[in-house]
């Protein structure tokens, strides 16, 4: 029978196409995962947990080398999940696993997943019976904190513009195929991006881009010109030319820590000149 269970998982650049016949809670454990499905897509990172519903199709890649999640498998009929749904039967459990979303991760479950790692860690033979009660555990920690959020807008723009460009960012897309992506025409996109980040479509692509890289260049030893061309730019000396004119800072400046601290969450600043 099938048993709900928690699971290490690394994950590796463009690790494929899935479908399971169980939904999947997924916690970021190191680096960046991109999850993309037809009804949206997501980041997994350590401030954040995915929901990714049963039967969908779904792709997975690894933002980075790091990349790591520890993943809790739903099966819909397994008794840990008719039990929570049985205990608060307005919890909605399995309707909460019905559509993709992600969630921000509180600091106090960070701590849990750090224990239940640790445990899970012990390798392929690890308990089963461990596995099984951490997955339970995680279920209600996510649906209560679900619980506490409305439920995600079909029509992001924001996200789908920052996941498809986050998705491509080592070839960003064109304008194009952000109009394909978003269901806008030029002039909607234009109007778009400028109300939303005071920028042409192409700054606010390359604006994310340099975002990524900031976070690569403080967070990670990786090479310049590494960095470079994993966010899209020919060269290093393009990628620096273009990082200075937007955060004020080259890279190599900004590790030898000319920079302010990274912050994940800031709007990057945008400057540039007609």
């Amino acid at each position: 029978m099938n048993q709900t269970q928690a699971r290490l998982n690394p994950i590796r650049r463009g690790s494929g196409e899935h479908r399971h016949s169980f939904a999947q809670l997924l916690f970021g454990l190191g680096g960046t995962v991109h999850c993309e499905m037809a009804a949206g897509a997501f980041e997994v990172s350590t401030d954040h947990i995915g929901i990714v519903p049963t039967d969908a199709e779904h792709f997975f890649a690894g933002r980075t080398d790091d990349s790591r999640l520890l993943v809790v498998d739903l099966f819909p009929d397994d008794a840990a999940v008719r039990q929570i749904q049985e205990l608060e039967p307005r919890a909605g459990l399995l309707q909460m696993l019905q559509s993709p979303r992600s969630l921000p991760m509180p600091s106090e479950l960070r701590v849990l997943i750090g224990c239940a790692a640790a445990q899970l860690a012990q390798g392929p033979d690890a308990d089963r019976l461990v596995a099984h009660q951490w997955a339970t555990m995680l279920a209600v920690q996510v649906y209560r904190l679900a619980a506490g959020h409305a439920e995600p807008t079909r029509d992001d723009k924001r996200a789908r513009f920052e996941a498809l460009v986050d998705a491509r960012l080592d070839t960003p897309p064109s304008n194009a195929e952000l109009q394909r992506h978003l269901g806008m025409s030029g002039s909607a996109l234009h109007a778009w991006c400028r109300a939303r980040y005071d920028a042409s479509p192409q700054q606010a692509v390359l604006a994310r881009r340099l975002q990524w890289a900031r976070q690569r260049l403080l967070n990670t030893s990786a090479a310049i010109a590494r960095i470079a061309h994993e966010t899209g730019f020919a060269d290093a000396p393009s990628f620096t030319k273009a990082f200075a004119r937007v955060h004020g800072v080259t890279p190599g400046a900004l590790r030898r820590g000319a920079g302010d601290p990274f912050d994940e969450n800031a709007a990057p600043a945008i400057s540039y000149t007609a």
